[in-house]
């Protein structure tokens, strides 16, 4: 069988007599043994040293294992093999003459881009440091240095340890262009430190609970105790290049990107209000009743969810074609009403841009005063989305300027509406007073009225909102004597409805104001007409039912003041009670028969001797 032949690679050691070249060739090609990955078999000696012409002369060994060399140095010259080559032979004497021996290591301090784990090499490599520190204690004619190379650097770096000043260092590291020697430091403030912060186990007895550490306070200067502790470090003795800068990625660049439009995820599965709703819009479409679209609508967004966006963008557009079919027809106040539903829509979507949009261009293209009033409204409601009350009450006052330059009393009454609901919610009270008054110079007596209304709101909200009690008795004495007016008013234009829900109004601000005895024989007077008046008006059944439900109200805020009830005693109160929780019950109303059996409970409990 032919031997095998690996080069000089597989002899595991190369011999370089010094010649004429004046600086080290790299390693040659050498074989890599996967299971050695502690690098003991990657150093290098470099032993001799430069001659008066620069010229390196001794011996370069590369890629041996240096424990086994460095054992066979400390063997003297009859214990070597026979067939040792002469070069190493003659290096053997040479060392016991004082030629400088030079140990490289790859990463021994934890270089970059090492090969194989990094904490296993490192362990290998210093206990090859901590030979070499043996043998300069027992060998002190043999002068061995020892260097620290990174693995990506090639061997001609070696050469300025050969020379002044780095000859003159027995312990050297090479990193990042700078050469670094081992420099010893006190290290008694750490040890210090490390006595007072052991690590302790987990729910430890005697340890409190919460983290607390019982601090001590020595009457001695401890760190005397520590003053002989050491710790090896490094400083620098040769700066040969400056640090290699980082390079910098040219890819990362985020900035000239648009930032993607992030939506959440959408059920694909529509909802059974949803499925319901397309099937209702189809067979609106085809009547081409725009009533019908708008039914259809409002009967979606009562049961709508938030997330069906597909659904309320078909409610906006089955709007805008109600619209359009409304104003084929010539009926400019229900197109207004059916964009009012799309523009209510969008607001409830968070989408108030698109709602802006809808509202200017209505106020923009309005035909008569009272869309246009109808369009403002939208444009303020838009505003107050958004929560800009400044540009709300520019919005409202613009309006207001607008209509009354068109001499339409009663869409000038709702403009002024509009400017008083702004500064109300501003929370400018006295504003939306002032706002209101104004209203009531109208010669029409039905907008007069509406204004007295205005001024009864406005006066209620400063009541309401002010800390004065003198303010807030003036207040709604006002807002009852605004109320009476609007009645009275209301009385001579023959509208009973409204005079009715005057009334109601007076009996509110009584119950505000504390006044039980006005506000129980108001109730009482507002439940008498609302009775005489039910046949004849519609809506009057539940003005007579809310009636029922004030008186007992009165009676109750009278009884929670001294403890006794009012005209016909608690007898009446119960009777007026049960009165109203029956007659919300016939009419349907269930909203308003929840509201009136919590006053019968209350009833109740402040006269249980009736059941």
């Amino acid at each position: 069988m032919a031997p095998r032949r690996g080069g000089e690679g597989g002899a595991g050691a190369l011999a370089a007599i010094g010649g004429g070249r004046g600086a080290f060739d790299p390693p040659p090609l050498k074989r890599m043994y996967p299971w050695q990955q502690d690098g003991a078999g990657q150093c290098d000696i470099v032993a001799g040293g430069v001659d008066d012409t620069g010229v390196f002369k001794g011996i370069h060994i590369s890629g041996v294992h240096l424990m086994a060399l460095l054992r066979t140095f400390q063997l003297s010259k009859v214990f070597m093999p026979v067939d040792t080559s002469t070069p190493i032979a003659h290096l053997g004497q040479s060392l016991q003459d004082g030629i400088p021996l030079v140990i490289v290591t790859r990463g021994c301090f934890g270089r970059d881009m090492d090969y194989g784990p990094g904490p296993v090499r490192n362990d290998v490599q210093k206990t090859v440091w901590e030979i070499c520190r043996q043998m300069r204690a027992d060998m002190p004619q043999v002068l061995i240095s020892c260097i620290d190379l990174p693995i990506n650097v090639s061997p001609d770096v070696v050469q300025a340890c050969l020379s002044e000043p780095l000859n003159e260092y027995r312990e050297l590291m090479y990193h990042e262009g700078t050469w670094h020697t081992p420099s010893v430091i006190n290290s008694s403030g750490l040890a210090k430190w490390k006595q007072e912060n052991k690590k302790e186990k987990l729910n430890k007895v005697g340890v409190m609970p919460g983290g607390f550490h019982r601090k001590k306070f020595g009457w001695l200067d401890e760190t005397v105790f520590y003053k002989d502790m050491w710790a090896l470090g490094w400083k620098p003795v040769l700066k040969r290049s400056d640090p290699p800068a980082a390079p910098r990625r040219t890819d990362l660049v985020f900035s000239e990107n648009a930032v993607p439009d992030v939506k959440p995820i959408l059920n694909s599965i529509p909802s059974g209000t949803e499925v319901t709703f397309r099937k209702l819009l189809a067979r609106s479409r085809e009547s081409g009743d725009p009533k019908e679209l708008v039914s259809s609508v409002k009967a979606y967004l009562d049961r709508a969810k938030f997330s069906e966006k597909s659904g309320l963008e078909e409610a906006v557009k089955a709007c805008g074609e109600a619209a359009e079919l409304f104003e084929g027809r010539g009926d400019a106040v229900e197109a207004c009403s059916a964009r009012g539903m799309a523009v209510g829509t969008y607001i409830w979507m968070n989408e108030v841009d698109k709602a802006m949009h809808i509202a200017t261009e209505m106020q923009a293209s309005a035909k008569t005063v009272k869309v246009e009033v109808k369009a403002a409204r939208l444009v303020l409601d838009c505003h107050f989305a958004l929560g800009e009350l400044d540009k709300a009450v520019e919005a409202a006052t613009s309006a207001k300027d607008g209509v009354q330059k068109k001499g339409d009393p009663e869409a000038l009454c709702e403009a002024w509406g509009l400017v008083v609901a702004t500064e109300i919610a501003r929370g400018d009270f006295e504003a939306a007073v002032t706002a209101a008054t104004s209203a009531t110079s109208s010669a029409d007596k039905l907008s007069k009225a509406k204004a007295w209304l205005l001024v009864a709101e406005s006066q209620m909200a400063l009541g309401g909102n002010s800390e004065s009690e003198a303010t807030k008795k003036s207040a709604y004495e006002a807002a009852i004597a605004a109320q009476t007016s609007a009645r009275w008013l209301f009385k001579e234009l023959g509208l009973k409805k409204e005079e009715a829900e005057a009334l109601q109004g007076v009996v509110q601000a009584c119950l505000v104001q504390g006044n039980s005895t006005t506000a129980l024989q108001t109730a009482t007077e507002l439940q008498a007409f609302a009775k005489d008046a039910e046949g004849s008006t519609e809506g009057m059944s539940v003005l007579a039912a809310t009636a029922s439900q004030l008186v007992a109200t009165a009676h109750l805020q009278q009884y929670s003041i001294d403890g006794a009830f009012l005209e016909g005693g608690g007898e009446a109160m119960i009777a007026a009670a049960r009165e109203a929780v029956a007659s919300f019950h016939r009419l349907g109303e269930g909203g308003r028969r929840a509201g009136a059996q919590r006053v019968l409970l209350q009833v109740r409990r402040a006269f249980p001797s009736t059941n």
